[in-house]
């Protein structure tokens, strides 16, 4: 009998890599939309399924379901928000509650929607699927910061500039 385990692993390996948007809606949704031509006219994409994904901007509960806002981002091949928003803002509509605390602003999402219309001048979509991406990625800045922050006071300066205190490196100063 020949070891499997090799095989299991592969498996497990290439699951991990799939997109979460169910088969079934991304043969629905068909080829890709440009957002810049969807942002532009949704009406003549009205009644269309497009798979988008992007930045959170804002969750708002709304009765049963919530009410999202999304700062669009392309998708790589598998499925997953790359690079550098468009500038481009569409809003998701839900009837699934989207918990403010898991979908924060600055994470990535992925959504397979209906396209319904304009709301606030932004697309509007009728979710059918919102798969979490990936929590916010919070940088942290060590560069001096300007002065009109600490209202140009020299015995302020010591907290605000670099190297100040960081609850995770200790202080700078000793």
């Amino acid at each position: 009998m020949k070891p499997f385990w090799p095989v299991v692993l592969l498996l497990v390996m290439l699951t991990g890599c799939a997109t979460a948007i169910a088969p079934s809606l991304q043969q629905q949704a068909g080829p890709p939309v440009d957002f810049a031509a969807l942002s532009a006219h949704p009406e003549q994409y009205q009644g269309r399924l497009v798979i988008l994904g992007g930045e959170v901007m804002k969750v708002e509960p709304l009765g049963q379901g919530s009410l999202m806002t999304v700062n669009q981002q392309p998708l790589s091949m598998l499925g997953n928000p790359t690079g550098a928003p468009s500038g481009g803002t569409l809003v998701v509509e839900s009837d699934r509650y989207l918990r403010p605390a898991t979908y924060q602003p600055k994470s990535t999402v992925k959504l397979a929607g209906t396209v319904v219309g304009r709301k606030h001048g932004f697309p509007l979509l009728k979710a059918k699927e919102v798969v979490f991406n990936a929590p916010p990625v919070w940088e942290k800045w060590y560069y001096p910061v300007p002065p009109e922050w600490y209202g140009n006071d020299p015995n302020l300066e010591y907290w605000f500039t670099p190297p100040y205190w960081d609850p995770w490196r200790g202080s700078g100063r000793h």
